[in-house]
This record gives structure tokens, sequence and C-alpha cells, in this order.
């Protein structure tokens, strides 16, 4: 498999760097994001904040909420609390405003449009919706074409920086899974998010392919989109993510870097004690 070249993500600018440290800026704000199934709270008052260009990772044992969250954040699921994106708030329950917002949520499984190409596949992606309505096909027929021409010369370039391989292909059926999960990547990174929410990325990867979602990621990362990461592999998780929010029972039990989190003595009983017992 191909390593990911050098990451170009159109929309917000390179994060811009002080010194050795680089200056921060908001994304995501959550505050006080609760579910409720049955009456039971299934994710409890979480609030977390993610900047520009931040990788967070959330883990958790099993049924700690953490894929909730990432319905509750964006919309999939009813919630309540506060959201706001780039310091605008966002209604939860929500996904098109989810979306509108630049929240681009990647599920656990890789969800291609099997009849498709891979490259077709990116350009449903794409988030140009510039000129895409009837009275433009009508009206401003050059113009739509000049924009269709320019998501169609974006789709190779997106799929070689995920390294997805074979895009002109048939269909999506000839992909290996970890060629396929790159190719979700590439859907995503083609929707052009401000955050890019991924649930389990890493699952079913060798490790030469979890290799290269890794420099994928820190790519995105590094072009000022953030990352707001689920996984069960803590050295992915640790070699990806800037902080990490730690869950049980839907509430956050600890929070910090992956050294911070990894000394807390509450994470070692809800987190490693609960994968030891498994």
């Amino acid at each position: 498999m191909p390593d990911p070249i050098r990451l170009f993500v159109a929309g917000p600018e390179p994060v811009p760097a002080t010194g050795s440290d680089q200056v921060r800026q908001p994304v995501l704000r959550a505050r006080d994001i609760r579910v409720d199934f049955a009456g039971e709270p299934v994710v409890d008052g979480v609030s977390m904040r993610i900047d520009r260009g931040e990788a967070v990772g959330v883990i958790g044992p099993r049924g700690s909420g953490k894929t909730t969250l990432l319905n509750a954040i964006t919309g999939v699921v009813p919630a309540t609390g506060d959201l706001f994106v780039d310091g605008l708030p966002v209604r939860l329950g929500s996904p098109e405003r989810s979306r509108r917002s630049g929240l681009v949520r990647m599920f656990q499984t890789p969800q291609p449009v099997r009849a498709l190409s891979s490259a077709d596949n990116i350009l449903l992606a794409n988030s140009d919706h510039r000129h895409r309505d009837l009275l433009a096909a009508w009206l401003l027929r050059p113009l739509l074409t000049r924009v269709q021409q320019e998501r169609q010369t974006d789709t190779p370039t997106a799929a070689a920086r995920a390294g997805s391989g074979r895009p002109a292909g048939p269909g999506t059926d000839v992909l290996t899974y970890g060629e396929r999960r790159l190719l979700d990547i590439a859907r995503g990174i083609a929707a052009v998010p401000r955050v890019l929410l991924l649930d389990e990325p890493s699952a079913g990867l060798s490790s030469r392919e979890t290799d290269a979602l890794l420099l994928l990621l820190r790519g995105v990362a590094a072009e000022g989109v953030g990352l707001l990461v689920v996984d069960h592999k803590i050295d992915f998780i640790d070699a990806l993510c800037d902080r990490v929010t730690v869950l049980e029972t839907g509430r956050v039990v600890a929070e910090g870097t992956p050294a911070e989190v990894w000394r807390d003595r509450r994470v070692m009983d809800a987190y490693l004690g609960a994968a030891h017992d498994a």
C-alpha cells in the first residue's frame, strides 16, 4: 500500500506557529452533552473542546458511551447540551446542520457505494455544492460545467492523499478492507471538514495499514482540521492524539495528554482493568 503523500485540505488555513508551540484556536466546543435511552443516561454531561489542528482521542471500556457521544455531536441521536463550531451554535439532533457546520463523521465500518468506482465515491463526497440546482443547470450551464470539472480534477488528488489505490476501478468490491478504510478517509477529506470524527478507524487494519492511517491523519491535522477519534488501539491513540478524554458509564473520568491520562489511577481501574477482565 503506498504511503500517503503530503495532504492539502481546502478550507481552514494552516495553524500558525509561535516558536515551538502552535497557536491553537477552538474549532469545536461541546458543553454538558447528555443522551438518555429509556430514561437512563448513556452520555452524562460530557464537555470537551477541540482546537484547530488538534487530535483528541476518546477511550473507555465497552459501553462507556464513546460512539453515542459521536452520534450526539453529529446529530444522529437526540441530545441536550450546547455545541459550537468555530464559535457558532449548532443545534443538536440535526445531522444536516451538523454537516453544514463542517463536522464530518466516519463510521466504524467503511461505507462506500459499492456499485461506484473509488473515484466516483470520492466525487460524491465532495462538499462543493455551488450551482447544482435546477436554475443553475438552465441558466448557468458554463459555470456549472466548470465547477464540475474542478470537482473531477480534485478527485484523483484526494485518492492519492489517502493512498486508497485503484481509484478508476469499476467498483469497490475489488478493494481490500484496508483500501476501503483509506478510501473512506479520502471521502472525508473530500468533504472539506472543520472537524473529522472517526469511530474505530484502525479496527481490522494490519500494522502497515495502521501506520499509513496514522501518517494520513497527522497530515489532516497539520492542515488545521480538528480530529475527534474513538479507538481501542492504545499505541495508535498515543501516537496520534494531543489530548485524550476517558469515559466510564457516560461520564468523563480523566482527560489530559496521553502521558497524564495513563498515570491516572481511575483510568487504570475503568479502562485497563476492564480490558484485562474482558
